[in-house]
């Protein structure tokens, strides 16, 4: 069975559509495709950005993805004909480009990015804003250990609050 074929189908999908995944990661993170119609061959084609860049995802990857994930909901691309090209083109634009990041380049802002000309992640947001405050509550937990004295906890969960500022600083100039 084409699950791609019967997504595109029933949902009505149009070029610049994005289908949401949920993915298995504490089923807090979706996964973000966008499909931007058929190929020359007739073939559903859809792109997303991964860990190896922004590419085609095939149609066996789509159908597996299909099988192993839920779709959870379809964005809609808001616009016209012309902008829902000029969307189009967006997504192409960026096609083989390789500078993923999760925490400010990842599948949804790559999606922002063909939907509204902004590369923006409220998952990443999401995720910076915890990882921010995991390190400075880390600080605080060290230095009550320091003052209980037992360093080596301290030394431990302050070098860890120096790695998730570290991450959520990085993370903020991307």
């Amino acid at each position: 069975m084409n699950y791609a074929i019967e997504l595109i189908e029933s949902n009505n999908l149009q070029p610049a559509d994005a289908i949401v995944l949920k993915k298995k990661f504490l089923g807090m993170v979706d996964h973000f495709a966008i499909f931007l119609g058929y190929d020359g061959e007739n073939l559903p084609y859809f792109v997303a950005n991964y860990t190896k860049g922004v590419r085609r995802i095939s149609m066996t990857e789509l159908n597996e993805f299909l099988i192993k994930l839920e779709p959870t909901r379809i964005e809609r691309f808001d616009g016209d004909d012309n902008i829902r090209e000029n969307a189009v083109s967006r997504a192409l634009s960026r096609m083989g480009e390789n500078a993923y990041n999760i925490f400010s380049n990842n599948c949804e802002s790559y999606k922002n990015d063909v939907h509204y000309g902004v590369n923006y992640s409220e998952q990443a947001k999401n995720f910076n804003s915890a990882v921010g405050k995991v390190g400075i509550t880390s600080v605080f937990v060290g230095l009550a250990a320091l003052a209980s004295k037992n360093k080596k906890v301290a030394v431990w969960i302050l070098g860890l609050a120096a790695l998730a500022t570290i991450a959520y600083v990085v993370s903020k100039d991307d």
